[in-house]
């Protein structure tokens, strides 16, 4: 029933080769290193390693098919949310438990998490970590829970090669073993001890990364570093008024499982306080709320880790007699919400693609593309020319990535349109999103070089709506 839910709340948008901006670029990013190019030296992101590598992964077995990512997606969201049940049948009947499982999957899809956003991925490997702790928490022997804190710390160790931001939840796991192991009885030698295991496992998976970028060289070395661990403190915050919204977001759309949670938590501590599972369920949910407002911007996905603890605190709350009327208020808020049964946003979106991307082969006269704001998704399928190793547009074109890439991005900017490409994308953006003085240079580019052939109209989707193509002005125009 689980993997049933898990596709009907994804399978709108798994033919979808623009569903997330985000997911695009992965996609890209993977193609690329299958072809030699890695990550940072030749094509630049401040994720992980391990993120791409899932993701040149996932592109060789489904030779770079959208419906083979979304596949891939669909079975690790299926996965979690089992995961998911087997902790909650911990704190709940194996109803409830379910029902926990599939408020995920529900969920999922209203928070960015409909296809392959790295939350989709990693939220597995928080979720087995935190099964392993809870085990430990039953268990009345050291070299037992030892063992769950090593395989958890494994896990977490992966988790941060997907996104760094998991190591607040990794933090909390390796802390609660410690406690456990001192709870029963171990000296301070021996905790200690194993807490620097625990750090040398759980940070094994990103040394090895390093290592192979040091066996590359100083300059690769470096560029890892700075992509991975300095260019985020380098990001520009968005204004007040945009934390403000995206606060709001996080309450509006999570309050009904933030009400279900809350409930769960109030008759677990009423029926049994002084449990140790419940103890660790409710500092987890602390964590991965920490690790929610421990990134500076905002954006939907960043909720995903949240909802793994959440539903898992929920199936309490399901266990009452009310379960169905409970579930149910739950179920129809997130889907009347719409994300995700809306087969005409992703059919629509498809389609405007398609669009998109015949008049560029058309336009582009063998050619190079630059996607200035627009779907990096082209870049897939126009792959013979590269007009820079920063291939995610807003890398370059938003305000709050000025001085946080490693290059002065007017200067790279100017370079690319330096080189003269067939074909440039562009797409309209609002006020304060863009540095002014690349909103004037994309300008006066396009005004003194190039003629546009297109223009689709505005919308809802955040990579095809409201995308100008632009053709140099001494090519052929492209037939009709």
């Amino acid at each position: 029933m689980i993997l049933a839910v898990a596709v009907a709340t994804r399978i709108v948008a798994w033919w979808d080769p623009v569903a997330h901006v985000d997911d695009q670029f992965y996609l890209l990013a993977g193609e690329e290193l299958l072809n030699g190019r890695w990550p940072y030296l030749d094509i630049w992101d401040r994720k992980p390693l391990g993120l791409f590598l899932l993701y040149a992964g996932i592109a060789w077995i489904s030779d770079g098919s959208i419906l083979g990512l979304n596949l891939v997606g669909t079975a690790f969201a299926a996965a979690t949310a089992l995961v998911i049940r087997q902790i909650a049948l911990r704190f709940a009947s194996a109803t409830s438990a379910t029902l926990a499982a599939v408020a995920y999957l529900l969920a999922m899809p209203v928070f960015g998490g409909q296809t392959g956003q790295s939350p989709v991925f990693y939220n597995l490997l928080i979720a087995g970590a935190a099964w392993l702790m809870f085990r430990a928490s039953d268990q009345d022997r050291a070299g037992s829970i030892r063992r769950h804190a090593m395989g958890a710390m494994l896990l977490c160790g992966l988790a941060m090669t997907i996104k760094q931001i998991s190591f607040i939840e990794g933090a909390y796991f390796g802390l609660a073993f410690l406690w456990m192991l001192k709870r029963n009885g171990c000296g301070r030698g021996a905790v200690a001890l194993t807490g620097a295991a625990m750090v040398v496992v759980a940070l094994l998976p990103t040394l090895l990364c390093l290592a192979g970028y040091a066996v590359a060289g100083e300059a690769a070395l470096g560029e890892f570093v700075y992509a991975n661990y300095v260019s985020i403190f380098e990001r520009r915050g968005w204004r007040l008024l945009a934390k403000v919204a995206g606060a709001a977001y996080f309450i509006l759309f999570l309050l009904p499982l933030i009400g279900m949670g809350g409930l769960g938590a109030v008759h677990r501590w009423r029926a049994q306080p002084h449990d140790i599972g419940q103890k660790l369920l409710l500092g987890w949910i602390a964590a991965a709320l920490l690790g929610y407002l421990g990134v500076p911007a905002f954006f939907d996905h960043y909720t995903l880790p949240f909802l793994v603890p959440l539903c898992i605190s929920a199936a309490t709350a399901f266990d009452r007699s009310s379960r169905w009327l409970l579930f149910i208020g739950v179920a129809g808020f997130y889907l009347v919400e719409g994300t995700p049964i809306d087969w005409r946003l992703h059919q629509r979106q498809a389609a405007q693609y398609e669009h998109i991307r015949r008049t560029i082969d058309q336009a582009r006269r063998g050619g190079c593309v630059y996607v200035a704001d627009g779907p990096s998704r082209i870049y897939i399928d126009f792959p013979d020319c590269r007009p820079s190793r920063y291939l995610f547009p807003d890398h370059l074109v938003l305000i709050t990535e000025a001085g946080a890439v490693g290059v002065d991005t007017v200067t790279e900017v100017s370079r690319i349109l330096a080189q003269r490409p067939a074909v440039v994308v562009t797409r309209a953006a609002a006020k304060g999103r863009r540095m002014p003085e690349i909103q004037a240079l994309l300008s006066r580019s396009m005004a003194e070089n190039y003629r546009p052939i297109l223009i689709t109209p505005p919308g809802y989707s955040k990579s095809v709506d409201d995308v100008t193509i632009w053709q140099r002005r001494d090519l052929a125009p492209p037939n009709r």
